[in-house]
């Protein structure tokens, strides 16, 4: 199938008087004025695609004291965009006075708005207050220096008393280390932040250090980061950071035109390309991805119904759904959705909107969203790709963190009342406390009706379902792969063969695919004889030490390809 990449159109008006407010701690609203024609808007939040609003209004909440930036682009009921708006650009105090709130500026022009307080033109030093656990001091002197290829390398000064650094980048938690240093990379050019708290044996941390940056330029220099404590200006503002394909989201093809970059796509003996994203642009494409598994948010003839499988604690947010009020009340909250212009993060937060403990399994969108313990995300391809027989791969990097459960999956396209054996085949399934142990399998149900749900079996390849190498499979990205024909399915991690499979059984149905990131539920907490923690009944994750060390864990996706025989 040939693709057809769409010529990216801005006939419709750019979204004027963008503009933010601090209105809380850590709290951004973000506005701008509505633009005839536009029935959404695309949302950029410090260089980075968050989400879709159908209002002219987004909430960031969350934020790292110090510089944030917002731009929007309209889009009118054809899918045509508009250009972006100019960014603009607010500072976000460490700590919030509703008295005096923060304004923010228009990069390289004039304030989009009054400002009421030069709170909004300098970024605060001061640490936020200690806890009661925090017994000792910030780190000291934290700084950061560019290696080359958006790499920085961060350092700070030892602290008495610490055992470990818990490292925060962009806001978001990076990792912890027993070092005096920290290193990202792939970061996007533009500017970058970071604050580290120390942590001493009995888990104390300290209040976090002051906040530096640096400005990442993408080449290897001396370029070195400084204290967030001088006066913004334009004259000394970062570059906007790199996007991927802008246009990448509206390729009405099967197939991203951007895989044929790659010469190992056309060179898989015996095989043509029938499927794939390379996860370089800026948003999820609709032409080939659901952002939701298929039973969660479906509509049931009076209302959406919300579903919670397998004891799970995420609530899956959908940024595509058709559900209004779902557009409307959770996904400007959060978007577990991140591109960085090569990867695609399926990243797992705390869930703002949890208000109650009720454990219900299925309902409305206020009954389950207001939940479950944390957001997360899922992808799948069911009602626009599917396939029997073929070789399916994803280069993925894995979380290591307690309580995680990603996969990468097939599932049947066909439902009950269509003639069905339920099938599964599990390319992919961890846990992430023990990211050495990569879980293959194969299930279906017999007898399946429209009133039963069939008798199941389930299926461990040769010569384990459990795929150990010694390898921690969190450290790098690794390519996980099934090659299922007629009455035989092998796993392959990297091209190595690990496991293999020949039923019959397999060849029952078309399969289509589902990658996400689930958190908890009943095989996170099953005896470690089966893989999970081995905790009590009343000490299911997440407790109360789960949520002080959460870490927003993500799983990473660099690809997904899927071939058939020529």
């Amino acid at each position: 199938m040939s693709g057809f990449l769409a010529t990216p159109s801005y006939a419709i008006e750019v979204p004027k008087d963008p503009r933010g407010t601090e209105i809380a701690q850590s709290v951004v609203k973000w506005e701008w004025a509505s633009v005839p024609g536009a029935v959404t808007y695309e949302v950029s939040i410090d260089g980075s695609y968050k989400g879709i609003t159908r209002d002219p209004q987004y909430y960031s909440r969350d934020l790292w004291p110090g510089d944030h930036s917002m731009r929007v682009r309209a889009i009118d009921a054809n899918g045509n965009y508009s250009s972006s708006t100019a960014t603009v650009k607010i500072v976000v105090n460490s700590r919030f006075n509703p008295s005096s709130l923060a304004r923010s500026v228009v990069v390289g022009g004039s304030s989009s708005s009054s400002t009421s307080s030069s709170n909004s033109a300098t970024v605060s030093t001061t640490p936020v207050a200690a806890s009661a656990s925090s017994s000792f001091q910030a780190p000291q002197s934290p700084r950061g220096s560019e290696t080359g290829n958006g790499g920085v390398k961060w350092e700070w000064n030892a602290v008495s008393g610490a055992s470990r650094y818990e490292v925060t980048v962009d806001g978001a938690v990076a990792g912890e280390t027993s070092n005096l240093q920290y290193s990202s990379s792939n970061l996007w050019v533009g500017e970058h932040s970071m604050t580290v708290k120390a942590i001493d044996a009995s888990g104390n941390k300290s209040v976090q250090s002051d906040t530096v940056k640096i400005n990442v330029t993408g080449a290897a220099s001396s370029s070195t980061s400084t204290a967030q404590n001088d006066a913004v200006s334009s004259a000394g503002l970062a570059p906007a950071p790199v996007q991927g394909d802008q246009n990448a989201a509206s390729v009405q093809s099967l197939i991203d035109p951007a895989s044929y970059n790659y010469p190992e796509v056309t060179q898989k003996d015996g095989y043509e390309l029938v499927f794939s994203d390379e996860f370089n642009g800026t948003a999820l494409n609709p032409y080939r991805w659901h952002s939701q598994l298929r039973w969660d948010g479906e509509f049931n003839g009076e209302r959406y119904e919300y579903r919670v499988i397998n004891g799970e604690d995420q609530f899956y947010v959908n940024v595509l759904s058709p559900d209004s009020e779902h557009q409307n009340d959770i996904v400007p909250v959060y978007n577990p959705f991140q591109f960085d212009g090569s990867t695609l993060s399926i990243r797992a937060a705390k869930n703002p909107l949890k208000n109650h403990s009720n454990k219900k399994t299925y309902g409305s969108l206020d009954e389950i969203s207001t939940q479950q313990t944390f957001l997360s995300g899922a992808l799948s391809t069911h009602e626009k790709f599917s396939q029997k027989y073929g070789y399916f791969e994803a280069r993925i990097k894995i979380p290591s963190h307690v309580g995680t459960f990603p996969a990468f999956w097939l599932f049947h396209e066909n439902r009950a009342w269509e003639g069905t054996q339920r099938t599964e085949i599990d390319i992919m399934e961890n846990l992430g406390h023990a990211p050495w142990y990569i879980y293959n399998s194969f299930h279906y149900f017999k007898n399946v009706t429209a009133t039963y749900s069939g008798d199941a079996n389930f299926i461990k390849p040769q010569p384990s379902g459990q795929v150990y190498t010694g390898i921690d499979y969190s450290q790098d990205y690794h390519v996980y792969a099934v090659e299922w024909t007629q009455g035989k399915v092998v796993w392959y991690i990297d091209g190595e063969k690990m496991s293999e499979m020949y039923n019959s059984e397999a060849d029952f149905e078309e399969l289509y695919l589902m990658l996400n990131l689930a958190m908890g539920g009943n095989w996170t907490n099953f005896p470690t004889n089966s893989g999970g923690l081995g905790r009590a009944s009343n000490e299911r994750y997440p407790n109360a030490n789960d949520l002080n060390e959460f870490a927003n864990p993500a799983l990473e996706i660099d690809y997904v390809r899927v071939y058939k025989r020529k």
